[in-house]
């Protein structure tokens, strides 16, 4: 396929590595010389300096033969015109980021439809909803619901004494309803097989009914006496589109909110939206500002400022003070690996957030959901079995699954089962598929109506 991305911040840069792990033929558009450079430096793409809302340079670069057009420029109303102009020209689909909600939200105003729009994405918002799951399940490293709510998958970091830890899986005996799907130790991300061991501190990934994983998470993870007690407390650092947006979440759902934000404006802006927040106008780095405002006392920091070291410096100041849980939010890459290393407890990337959302779209079709895990080394799928899908028809064990990947749960009406060898899955069922990246198109060959050859 051929897509061509307008923007090569880290958002475009994110969309276009994955985009070319699918085997997409991948040009990045910017007005900026040295952003360009840099995508040519780690990507294997074609740069074109110019503006991607300009007719003339579309046609040039063969518009009308494109798959996906992406909009991803820091400018919501760039993105917008830019996503218009490549329909119209002839791109099959187009996606626009947009930062500000009234553009996503679409209460007032559709501007998807009218302008031919197939996706509006905003990592803000995406991203706040993230950052709620965590507040609502603390243990969780990454959550993600599937099947419609009926099944849940959770990344766990692993305790020094889990009854889980330093024995193979094969001789392990999780509870009905709940199999570990994948593991990163140290650097290497692997899906699980029988021969898997893990280890104390590995991130874990398990897949199951949400009240199994429930009763299960104490024997995987570290657990606090109040994480299962009524509404918690917040500080967000940061009153962006994000940190705003977040603690309006966080109001509905009655949890107690305190908002720092180093900027007067926009700290007067919160106050003003915000019904039951309390907004502080200061400096979340400082650490005498947070001892002022008694953050060690509260449940949880989020550090949303919209500065990767300014969130890492204020979660660690935070954690120092005693707050029980912190969370920040990173797009440099190089930060993400390093973060849980140094004692912030979780780091969310809005450029995976968004990729996420942009791969369902291109592989939609028989594909009904795609999440993607640990930095995008994992692919979770949902598929749709199909009567003339390989897989379907005869039992697993006898199915030439790709090593590198599994099948981690299957979903018939309102029933979810987790799947052993001799199961059979029928036309019609959901499927849930679990694969490492550079194996994630033969795990979809099998749900294809006829096989590749692949």
């Amino acid at each position: 396929m051929r897509t061509i991305i307008a923007g090569a911040g880290t958002v475009g840069a994110s969309i276009a590595r994955l985009l070319m792990r699918e085997g997409h033929d991948v040009v990045i558009v910017d007005l900026q010389p040295g952003k360009l450079r840099a995508a040519e430096d780690d990507l294997d793409v074609q740069t074109i300096t110019g503006n991607a809302c300009d007719p003339a340079l579309l046609k040039s670069i063969g518009i009308e033969e494109t798959d996906l057009l992406l909009a991803v420029t820091e400018r919501d109303e760039v993105n917008l015109i830019a996503a218009f102009t490549g329909k119209s020209l002839g791109a099959a689909r187009v996606v626009a980021r947009v930062r500000s909600r009234f553009f996503y939200e679409q209460q007032h105003m559709d501007y998807r439809s009218p302008l031919g729009i197939d996706l509006l994405v905003s990592p803000e918002v995406l991203t706040a909803h993230e950052l709620a799951r965590f507040v609502a399940v603390p243990s969780a490293l990454a959550m993600a619901t599937l099947a419609r709510g009926r099944a849940q998958l959770l990344t766990l970091k692993l305790k020094e004494d889990s009854p889980y830890a330093n024995k193979p899986l094969m001789e392990l005996r999780l509870p009905k309803g709940a199999l570990i799907v994948g593991y990163r130790h140290e650097n290497e991300v692997e899906v699980a097989h029988g021969d898997s061991v893990l280890k104390p501190d590995d991130r874990v990934t398990l897949i199951g009914l949400p009240e199994v994983l429930d009763k299960l998470q104490p024997d995987f993870t570290e657990m606090h006496e109040d994480d299962l007690k009524g509404k918690a407390t917040v500080a967000i650092a940061g009153a962006g589109e994000t940190g705003l947006y977040l603690a309006e979440l966080l109001e509905r759902r009655g949890h107690r909110v305190i908002v720092l934000e180093k900027d007067r404006e926009r700290s007067e802006y919160a106050a003003e939206k915000l019904r039951r927040s309390k907004v502080f106008h200061g400096d979340a780095t400082e650490v005498n500002i947070l001892r002022e405002e008694r953050i060690g006392n509260l449940d949880y920091y989020i550090a949303a400022t919209g500065d990767d070291e300014n969130n890492v410096m204020s979660s660690l100041l935070a954690k120092e003070l005693g707050v029980k849980r912190t969370a920040c939010i990173i797009d440099r890459p190089d930060y993400a690996r390093i973060i849980e290393k140094i004692g912030i407890d979780v780091a969310i990337s809005p450029r995976f957030i968004v990729a996420n959302r942009v791969l369902a779209m291109v592989k939609r079709g028989r594909l009904r959901s795609l999440t993607i895990l640990e930095e995008g080394e994992l692919e979770v799928t949902e598929f749709q079995a199909l009567s003339k899908s390989e897989i379907v028809g005869q039992m697993l064990k006898d199915v030439k699954i790709p090593r590198g990947s599994l099948i981690g749960a299957v979903g018939n009406g309102d029933n979810i089962e987790i799947p052993r060898g001799d199961y059979v899955i029928r036309p019609g069922a959901i499927v849930i598929g679990i694969a490492k990246t550079s194996v994630a198109d033969k795990l979809d060959d099998l749900f294809a109506a006829e096989v590749t050859g692949k």
